[in-house]
């Protein structure tokens, strides 16, 4: 599961430009779209934070 994370990751940093346009295109108001990758980057923290602890619990 987490090398798709990984995957993932590394996917969107080398297409970050057209995904910026397009993200762009979809929300024009520059507070909504700010709004809306902050929920997508803190779910992707969320995510990974969740999964290093289940790493550490045993």
């Amino acid at each position: 599961m987490s090398h798709f994370l990984i995957i993932l990751a590394v996917v969107a940093f080398l297409f970050r430009k057209p995904l910026g346009r397009l993200i762009a295109r979809q929300f024009p108001d520059r507070a909504k779209r700010q709004r809306v990758l902050g929920t997508v980057i803190a779910g992707f923290l969320l995510v990974v934070g969740i999964r290093l602890v289940a790493l550490f619990w045993k």
